[in-house]
């Protein structure tokens, strides 16, 4: 046997030992935990499943290695595109060139690719663990295009450990002039409580929708592109699925941005919120994606994305793009979520394996964007105003989701067609109806 193929028996045993015994591939793959509290109700008999400690485990594997990945690419930035920036060379353009093609020809594709190849090597099958491990690249891909257009936050890139800091984690860590922000007990505490709530909240919501397996109403729009339908725009069962799935992703992003903030701040960081309550607590639509959904993702499409445009052009084109982006990125994180899992005959058998309808993530953002244009045209006007004054806040908040609600499902029901939720499951404290 040659020495490339020992090399990569070795590889594929190491990959396989993180797959079984640190990843849990085979415990994630469906749900076997047992009531561990059991009660009446009426004629019905429930139980409670704690969560699974393997999910949580596995979740902080996933952490460990997307910090690994994103340090390696952190130094190629710093070293390749930061620096030569900040010294500005005198041989400019061929510092550029350089930083060019370490961006856009080395990291950028690799991010691409690499999770793809990741999922096998490391036998990830939970569609929760695809769509965690994909994000470290997303947040990398998009941070390597604030540096490239020296766009990243404040004192980032002041030195390599700033910047390594800045990519190793899914939520977006604060700096100053001294390097990272130092948390106290005090953030640990707030974290730690505001998780062990949004879990429960989890697992209460959770237990409703999984009884009607994530849709509340029958759902008649076909999975593909060409199956999306003016008329189920207007149907009012498909707006109610819509607005459950709504709040349920919101509750998700709530949830693991508190359990990834209290890791974060064990390490003596802080980062800046997640998920400010969008749903019920937003203004207007640009209130709502610019300062309250999902942060993180807003910080980097306005620094890697939103402001490189707007250097050259509107306001407009910029946040259309951003968009754009968007789109494009969600369409690529739900390949690598939904990234097939063949059974031994080599077919692919949904719900656990499912090719989604490319294209509609992009449609949904490109919905939102023209909304934003819209706001930019007559957000001021003095109906506008009125209704903001003399309209419960809560009313005004879910008017400005109901913006985006009719179409929703372009974006959601990739997810919910498949066991991307029910994989979910397994994290959280969820009641169950039991057999008789």
């Amino acid at each position: 046997m040659s020495s490339s193929a020992t090399s990569s028996s070795i590889l594929q045993s190491i990959g396989r030992w993180v797959g079984h015994n640190l990843l849990f591939s085979e415990a994630l793959e469906s749900d076997q935990r047992l009531p561990c509290l059991t009660f009446n109700i009426g004629v019905g008999r429930y139980g409670v499943l704690a969560p699974s400690l393997h999910f949580w485990l596995a979740l902080g594997t996933c952490l460990i290695l997307g910090a690994i990945y994103s340090a390696i690419l952190s130094c190629f930035m710093y070293n390749f595109i930061i620096l030569p920036r900040k010294q500005k060379s005198s041989n400019s353009n061929t510092s550029t060139t350089t930083s060019l093609l370490i961006s856009f020809g080395f990291i950028m594709p690799l991010c691409v690719i690499y999770p793809y190849y990741g999922l096998h090597f490391f036998l990830i099958k939970n569609k929760i663990m695809k769509f965690l491990f994909g994000i470290a690249s997303l947040t990398t891909s998009f941070r390597c295009s604030e540096a490239f257009f020296g766009f990243l936050p404040t004192h980032v890139e002041d030195s390599l450990w700033n910047v390594v800091v800045y990519n190793a984690f899914p939520v977006e860590c604060k700096f100053d002039k001294d390097g990272p922000t130092k948390s106290t007990w005090g953030n640990v505490g707030y974290y730690v409580r505001n998780f062990v709530m949004s879990m429960g909240v989890l697992g209460l919501y959770t237990s409703i929708l999984a009884t009607f397996d994530y849709r509340l109403y029958p759902t008649e729009e076909g999975p593909e592109l060409k199956d999306v339908s003016i008329y189920s725009v207007f149907n009012w069962h498909q707006l109610v699925n819509n607005f459950s799935i709504a709040v349920l992703f919101q509750i998700y992003l709530t949830t693991f941005s508190y359990a990834i903030s209290t890791v974060t701040s064990l390490l003596g960081l802080t980062q800046i919120p997640m998920m400010l309550n969008p749903i019920f607590e937003s203004t207007s639509v640009s209130d709502f994606w610019g300062r309250r959904w999902n942060l993180v993702v807003h910080g980097f499409l306005k620094r890697g994305v939103y402001k490189p445009v707007r250097t050259k052009f509107s306001r407009l084109a910029a946040a259309t793009a951003a968009f754009l982006a968007s789109g494009f990125f969600h369409e690529w994180l739900l390949s690598v979520t939904l990234y097939p899992d063949h059974d031994s005959a080599g077919e692919c058998l949904p719900p656990s394996c499912f090719f989604p309808g490319y294209g509609r993530n992009t449609l949904f953002f490109v919905w939102n964007a023209s909304l934003i244009g819209i706001e930019y045209a007559i957000g001021g006007a003095a109906v506008f105003k009125m209704l903001k004054k003399h309209l419960p806040p809560t009313i005004v908040s879910l008017l400005v989701a109901s913006t985006a609600l009719p179409v929703a499902h372009w974006f959601t029901n990739d997810y919910v067609r498949t066991d991307f939720f029910h994989d979910g499951q397994l994290g959280w404290p969820i009641i169950i109806r039991l057999d008789d």
